[in-house]
């Protein structure tokens, strides 16, 4: 049995946030003839990732979801959460006020909504179109909450984002980790959470290794599963960097390029 990591965004689906169905027939085919298991591995909320649950059939092939970077595990066979690893309350205060000193906008999840302190900007809209999911405004954000959050996503410029990143990690980062996903994204998560840790653990769970894995992506947050993963597949719209870090490099995700990954690995002529 082998384990496909797939990033979603700049990964699976094209910029009009579609899988095409050269993709999703690839993936079909694969789980159903090479015994594969796929991993869907995303800074999206959980809610967010139903749909392409059911377009590519997971719960029926065995298939898991790595939400929020990495912050929750979850087998879809079962419903059950293997792991999840939160943001202490005590520690969004501080995150609220680094983010705002920024003028950037701040964003966070329950398992149904998107929730903001402020109507949607342009970047908070552009998550809402890639998730899907509803927008809930909370006049005061940070002291709403009484428990733990996933993550708090940052939205704003890239200046302004590269700023606040190295403040959080000057400031928090014995706490948490900041990493952009996107220009106008910036991921806070609790330290030690990312893609790469969640999948070395639920490797140790599934009695795999990293040789068992395959890993595509196209950004920066998936740095770490690209580096634990034997076989690492960069996008070809992944920024030069990620592309270096890779084995090797599929055509773009308007081209289809999770497909020729595959038929590259499991399908060869």
């Amino acid at each position: 049995m082998k384990l496909l990591a797939l990033d979603i965004d700049g990964t699976l689906v094209n910029s009009q946030h579609q899988v095409t169905t050269p993709v999703r027939d690839a993936l079909l085919e694969a789980q159903r003839t090479r015994n594969l298991r796929i991993i869907l591995a995303s800074g999206r909320p959980t809610a967010a990732l139903r749909q392409l649950v059911q377009l590519l059939e997971l719960e029926r092939y065995g298939g898991y979801l790595l939400p929020y970077n990495g912050g929750k595990a979850i087998e879809l066979s079962t419903g059950r959460t293997l792991h999840a690893q939160l943001l202490s309350q005590d520690l969004l205060p501080q995150i609220d006020h680094l983010i705002k000193s920024h003028d950037v906008d701040v964003l966070s999840y329950t398992e149904e909504n998107i929730l903001i302190e402020t109507a949607a900007n342009e970047y908070a809209q552009k998550e809402i179109d890639i998730t899907g999911m509803s927008l809930k405004v909370l006049p005061d954000f940070m002291n709403t909450f009484t428990e733990p959050l996933p993550k708090c996503l940052a939205v704003g410029p890239t200046e302004k984002l590269i700023r606040l990143e190295v403040a959080l990690k000057r400031e928090l980062g014995q706490y948490i980790d900041a990493f952009r996903s996107s220009d106008i994204f910036l991921e806070i998560v609790p330290h030690g959470v990312n893609k790469g840790t969640a999948l070395a653990s639920l490797l140790e769970i599934l009695g795999k290794t990293s040789k068992d894995l395959i890993a595509i992506g196209d950004n920066y947050n998936d740095v770490e599963m690209l580096r634990l993963a034997e076989t690492s597949i960069a996008m070809g719209n992944a920024p030069k960097d990620i592309q270096q870090l890779a084995t090797f490099v599929t055509k773009t995700n308007n081209e289809d390029g999770v497909a020729y990954a595959l038929e590259h690995f499991l399908f060869p002529s």
